[in-house]
């Protein structure tokens, strides 16, 4: 007997009753399904289902990043994921990312900064399905800088949408792979800067001498601090890359830090650039995890008062329902 005094049913009994009754409350909480939506990019796939009140009823990650695909075509491979409460492929689709670069489902070209939502919005291009209603959106180039720089994005864009939509104006950096630094004026992105920190950083320690020295790795707070405080003076780069060997060599940061002091090296070179930039102001990141605390520690420790960490995923989905409602898609 339960604390009740009744008999307890039988858990086949329970889940049959269960079932019914989540689907009803499902549907009394959320509005009706308007829009689905996602990120799609090398490595990485997340999909929601957005209600006509441009609230999230559903998530769902998957492993069909662009290099993950194999033999399936964009169209099936979306379709593959469309189960459940995704199933529902009268609903217009709207995907950003690397879906639609060159080597995606069909290349979005580039809109150049200054961009607006409405900018972007207006130029979603049309994916070729015979099933579904795809849109893409086009990803963002940057004109040449004073140093003659070129600078592209692909994904990043609808994320600083979203982030302009709930949070507003100001300087965003986009850690990753490929880092980005964007600012958005007036909810217009006006140019942005990219630096190859993430890969750099895999480059040197899986791929260089440097890598050789480093073993059983750990956050070590003042390797960390070391390596941004040395970025941030006015030395060689790569000069500064090599100490990585130096320090390890003669017992000065030990095998288990070198990683660390490497990535305050690549960190705080990104953060040097930036403060001759933009100056010492407010900075929102965009992300989660390891790699958004690390900017964050950095950016703290370099004179910014004022950072904060914004979810990448839901700055994602805020940007899609953004592009999406301006363009028509969803009313």
């Amino acid at each position: 007997m339960n604390g009740t005094g009744a008999l307890p049913l039988p858990k086949r009994w329970t889940q049959h009753l269960e079932q019914p009754f989540a689907k009803r409350l499902r549907r009394m909480t959320y509005a009706a399904p308007a829009l689905i939506a996602a990120d799609w990019g090398t490595t990485n796939f997340r999909l929601f289902l957005f209600g006509t009140d441009g609230e999230i009823i559903a998530k769902h990650t998957a492993n069909i990043g662009l290099k993950n695909l194999g033999v399936l075509s964009f169209e099936q491979a979306l379709l593959s994921v469309m189960k459940g409460d995704f199933d529902r492929p009268d609903l217009p689709i709207l995907l950003s990312g690397m879906v639609g670069s060159r080597t995606g489902w069909v290349e979005a070209p580039y809109q150049s900064c200054p961009s607006s939502l409405a900018a972007i919005a207006a130029t979603l291009v049309d994916a070729p399905s015979s099933k579904l209603k795809v849109k893409i959106v086009p990803g963002l180039s940057a004109p040449a800088d004073h140093e003659g720089l070129l600078n592209v994005m692909r994904g990043e864009e609808t994320q600083l949408f979203g982030l302009s939509a709930s949070h507003g104006d100001g300087v965003f950096v986009l850690p990753g792979t490929h880092s980005k630094w964007a600012k958005v004026e007036n909810g217009i992105v006006e140019g942005f800067s990219s630096y190859m920190t993430g890969e750099m950083f895999q480059v040197l320690k899986s791929h260089s001498i440097l890598g050789d020295l480093m073993h059983n790795d750990k956050d070590d707070e003042a390797a960390f601090k070391l390596g941004v405080d040395r970025a941030m003076a006015d030395k060689s780069f790569l000069s500064l890359v090599f100490s990585v060997r130096t320090e390890g060599l003669f017992g000065h940061i030990a095998p288990e830090s070198l990683s660390s002091y490497l990535s305050g090296l690549l960190i705080g070179s990104e953060i040097r650039a930036e403060s001759i930039r933009h100056g010492v102001r407010p900075v929102g990141i965009v992300g989660d995890g390891t790699l958004s605390n690390l900017y964050k520690r950095a950016l703290l420790h370099t004179g910014f008062t004022d950072v904060a960490i914004h979810d990448g995923d839901e700055a994602s989905a805020r940007g899609l329902w953004a592009i999406a409602h301006e363009g028509k898609l969803v009313l």
